[in-house]
């Protein structure tokens, strides 16, 4: 498990730093502190840099160069992963986490891809950069990839990711630690029916079911079904489940059941992929009624314990803070296993409360967030 992690130049973190970290994990702070910055530092340090984590993180936020190449192939502005939206040569970030096992780190800097460096190296300031700069990744254990090259605007493109490809094959590393990323957006039908494929007929679907009767208590399974891109339209987003109600033969889209449902079936089936790994979770509670933020605390945690994952979860509600304190309260080995991180925007280290501390400010109607 993480211990600690140090992030340094990426986004708004110049320099920052969580430390005292737990198996649950909930982020607290005010709008633009930086929550889900951490979560990201803490998914590309887990992916060891893997060029399609990164592309991923820039995909979300819709980080966009305007399209610049023929048939409009889309390319992403690499320069709002640095501190200052400022990417010129050696400028760089990086994560480095202590483990109560082992250590790990990845930074990425920009640098030349050739041998020879140039005298003065261009700045990305709307000013061409040569199309022999790329993004260095160096770290422990090996990344995936050492390099990813950018295009002469700053750009990372489709076709740039072949090359990492290519070398992922030569050094690719056993030591990855698996996670997934859940944002508000969440995972499409089609992404999710691949995950669904390695929990279905296992001893996780029924946890899977478990966490779906929490908001439907008359669900006795759930399926997943073939789908086109073409025939849903749009990603896909919903497409490819259905739920068997007890007393009802025939089955229910689970897309139709509104946002609750489709959230605690992602969490479901996302945790079961981070065996020994880790599991972040953007804005927990969204979809979620109060009432049952709770019960999702007890099955996150409880499959948490059993799998052995290290879960990271951001949000804004109280109610979802208080529901975590019940789960405190009532589990035994809580005391330790849980804490709230609270970042604040401009102050270098979180500050930490354990499972203690959040039952008191809880009962004492204390604010933390």
């Amino acid at each position: 498990m993480i211990k600690s992690i140090q992030i340094q130049g990426y986004r708004g973190f110049s320099e920052f730093e969580m430390k005292d970290l737990a198996r649950v994990n909930l982020l607290v702070g005010a709008n633009n502190s930086g929550k889900t910055s951490a979560l990201e530092a803490l998914y590309l340090l887990a992916s060891q840099g893997d060029p399609n984590s990164l592309w991923r993180v820039l995909w979300r936020r819709s980080e966009r160069l305007p399209d610049r190449a023929a048939g409009n192939s889309p390319e992403l502005d690499m320069c709002h992963l640095f501190t200052g939206h400022d990417m010129r040569m050696e400028s760089r970030f990086g994560f480095k986490a202590e483990g109560d096992k082992s250590d790990r780190d990845v930074t990425f800097s920009i640098g030349e891809i050739g041998d020879e460096p140039r005298s003065k190296p261009p700045v990305r300031e709307g000013v061409p950069l040569s199309s022999r700069f790329g993004l260095h990744i160096k770290g422990h254990p090996t990344p995936t990839a050492p390099i990813i090259p950018l295009s002469r605007f700053g750009g990372l493109s489709a076709d740039a990711l072949e090359m990492p490809r290519r070398m992922q094959r030569k050094f690719a590393s056993d030591q990855g630690m698996l996670s997934q990323f859940i944002t508000a957006e969440s995972y499409s039908g089609n992404e999710l029916i691949a995950l669904w494929e390695t929990v279905a007929l296992t001893s996780n679907e029924e946890r899977v079911l478990n966490a779906l009767r929490l908001l439907e208590p008359s669900i006795e399974k759930i399926a997943s079904v073939s789908v086109t891109h073409d025939y849903y339209g749009g990603g896909n987003q919903r497409g490819g489940f259905r739920a068997k109600f007890k007393d009802v033969e025939r089955p229910v889209p689970i897309g139709s059941l509104g946002d609750g449902i489709w959230r605690l079936l992602v969490m479901a089936i996302a945790i079961a992929q981070c065996k020994d790994g880790i599991l972040l979770i953007d804005e927990i509670d969204t979809g979620l009624h109060y009432s049952v933020m709770a019960d999702m605390w007890k099955l996150i945690y409880g499959a948490a314990r059993e799998l052995n994952v290290q879960v990271f979860a951001t949000t804004h509600s109280n109610d979802c803070i208080q529901s975590l304190a019940e789960v405190c309260c009532s589990e035994e080995e809580a005391g330790g296993n849980v804490t709230l991180q609270r970042i604040e925007r401009g102050i270098k280290k979180s500050v930490a409360y354990t499972s203690k501390e959040i039952e008191a400010a809880a009962a004492r109607g204390i604010e933390v967030r």
